[in-house]
């Protein structure tokens, strides 16, 4: 049983007593009248998050145990989902925030801080995983899944490929996969040359650009969600996230997935609370939910991402949890780096991906 679930006894024992109501012609009500006031769930609650994110099954469950409706809005970008914030245009209840955009959120004040006495299973989160540079307080943002960027190599085509350079070789022409977002592309580049991934200095970027038009013959397509692709039998070494391996590998089993020994990329998508909302305490109620260690279970069961809800990874059978796409060696993870709000030297780097694919 949730840990939740003496709080919400103890709201039914007020419903009794006639003190506290869900009967609400409101559709964004949602009192939370201080530490000791009066709680009520909201009839609604407006999730907006990356596209094909989310599991019907955990969903419908929020549903039918909160008496909650929960309409789901998807975007395919944290710069799409920033926009639409900053409109004020829906007041939605909860976002999904890659890190370093979660920071810049809480920099900007765009996230309600998370009261965490309603949500008790925060417990149930890596430690690994608290006190993220984006958020060292833990004041804002909850994680929900993380991931890499990668190396995927078909094992019958390639082996034992060690790092991005590998990608240069001529005898795979033709059979490269790499991502159509400039920085994630450029990370490659970049870190086969032993710069970071976050560097824009003049110097570091030309170099890219120079090694990125010279891979531009071995590419078989430029692409970030590339699961179906990779399901074939066309790409043999390449980029990618490693839940889009993971997905993959379910349909292709010469699929392999590791770090590069230059670094590769870790991510972390959070569980934030837009200033827009109207519904903090239900959508408190919903993370609360979501971090249940058989619910979080649930969600990687369908989602293939690494999930940082170790009680839910304890619940995991052995060939999941030896997982390399989801759970590679900690020793590579060690070397993975995190991207970091670059500002306007994003602008830099967009405009050397221009230049590499020539628009």
């Amino acid at each position: 049983m949730r840990k939740l679930s003496s709080l919400l006894a103890a709201c039914a024992l007020i419903l009794v007593l006639g003190a506290c109501s869900t009967d609400t012609s409101n559709s964004s009500s949602d009192s939370s009248g201080g530490e000791d006031g009066e709680q009520e769930l909201a009839k609604e609650l407006k999730l907006f998050s990356f596209g094909d994110y989310w599991p019907e099954e955990v969903l419908k469950g929020f549903e039918e145990e909160y008496g909650v409706k929960v309409i789901y809005d998807p975007y395919g970008s944290n710069a799409e989902m920033l926009t639409k914030i900053q409109s004020g245009a829906v007041d939605y209840d909860i976002v999904v925030p890659t890190d370093y955009i979660a920071g810049r959120m809480i920099e900007k004040e765009m996230l309600q801080e998370l009261n965490m006495d309603n949500i008790p299973n925060f417990e149930n989160i890596n430690p690994l995983f608290h006190e993220r540079d984006y958020d060292p307080g833990n004041k804002y943002t909850v994680p929900y899944l993380y991931g890499y960027i990668g190396m995927v190599y078909d094992q019958t085509k390639v082996k034992d490929p060690e790092g991005w350079e590998d990608l240069w070789n001529p005898e795979y022409a033709g059979h490269v996969l790499l991502s159509n977002v400039g920085r994630e592309a450029l990370t490659v580049a970049l870190q086969k040359n032993g710069y970071s991934q976050n560097d824009a200095s003049d110097e570091a970027l030309e170099a890219a650009k120079k090694d990125l038009k010279a891979l531009h013959p071995n590419v078989y397509a430029y692409e970030s969600t590339a699961s179906d692709i990779l399901s074939g039998n066309d790409v043999w070494i390449g980029a990618a996230y490693s839940g889009t391996v993971g997905m993959a590998m379910k349909n292709n089993e010469n699929l392999m997935f590791k770090i590069p020994k230059e670094g590769g990329t870790i991510w972390m998508d959070n569980l934030a609370i837009p200033k827009v909302s109207k519904n903090k305490y239900t959508a408190e109620v919903f993370i609360n939910y979501v971090l249940d260690a058989e619910v979080s279970k649930k969600i990687t069961d369908e989602i293939p991402y690494s999930n940082p809800n170790s009680a839910a990874v304890e619940l995991m059978g052995d060939e999941e949890k030896n997982n390399p796409a989801a759970y590679p060696p900690e020793e590579d993870v060690k070397r993975a780096d995190w991207y970091v709000d670059m500002g306007k030297d994003l602008t830099k780097m967009d405009q050397a991906w221009r230049e590499v694919i020539g628009q």
